[in-house]
């Protein structure tokens, strides 16, 4: 079963169009297949754990595309890098593989076993992503994924951390109308005065939000307000105009409300 990218590439593939060693295939596939007597075999033959194919593809990063749980996990528990990035430039193939790493999709997956094990096994809740300047936290609220932003605050993620335009988790998470993810990050010490390339806070992004009355992302964005009000930083009403949640692998939420006329 694939576990990701809708364009279906990676559901028709073999792993022989990323890795040109037979063993390095084969370890792909049988962490797919879980068959973990196998995958110990390759490695007692010297098969390299990490060795990094077509486009920086491992073998862990295809298990976990595939939705190999136990492959995954037993290449995790024997020392595979949950670190190594995917190095494709060509978002037209399947944006998973920009700059992307174990940990950085494993933030973007529903389940959170991927990204509880990766943490478990080291994986840095900070590493950045070079293409896309994104870390763990900002790929887990892109993809609405409140469990997984929560688990990367607790082992410590850089909540002020600023991308490309100077944006923080924050923002990206007003941009989402996750107000659910931006409270926590307020409580867990976020800076909501931090201004992006443009000069604006997170308020400018709040104030400009389309959120319907009657839903939960309403009734986050009240509280949100009232905490940053406890906090002496007033929101004013809605003002300029408004957006739908941006929920974009390919840019930064700011880099969308410039290509749509909004800054």
């Amino acid at each position: 079963m694939l576990l990701l990218c809708a364009c279906g590439f990676f559901e028709k593939s073999h792993a022989g169009i990323y890795f040109t060693s037979e063993n390095q295939i084969a370890l792909a596939e049988a962490a797919v297949n879980g068959q973990t007597d196998k995958i110990q075999q390759l490695l007692s033959a010297g098969t390299p754990i990490n060795a990094q194919g077509k486009d920086g593809m491992t073998a862990l990063i295809w298990a976990l595309m595939h939705n190999g749980k136990l492959g995954f996990q037993y290449l995790l528990e024997h020392g595979a890098d949950p670190d190594l990035q995917l190095t494709a430039t060509d978002p037209s193939l399947d944006p998973y593989t920009m700059g992307n790493s174990a940990i950085s999709i494993a933030a973007q997956v529903k389940d959170p076993f991927y990204l509880e094990i990766v943490l478990k096994h080291g994986g840095n809740p900070n590493l950045v992503n070079l293409q896309t300047t994104l870390t763990p936290i900002d790929d887990s609220i892109q993809s609405r994924l409140p469990e997984q932003a929560k688990m990367l605050i607790a082992v410590g993620a850089n909540l002020n951390f600023q991308d490309r335009n100077g944006e923080t988790p924050l923002v990206i998470a007003a941009m989402a109308n996750s107000y659910d993810i931006v409270y926590a990050l307020l409580e867990a010490g976020a800076d909501p005065t931090i201004k992006n390339k443009w000069g604006n806070t997170i308020v400018y992004f709040i104030e400009r939000s389309r959120t319907a009355p009657a839903t939960e992302d309403y009734q986050w964005r009240s509280k949100t307000i009232d905490l940053l009000q406890a906090k002496g930083i007033e929101v004013g009403p809605v003002a300029g105009p408004s957006y739908a949640p941006i929920i974009n692998v390919n840019s930064t939420p700011s880099e969308y409300l410039q290509n749509n006329g909004n800054h």
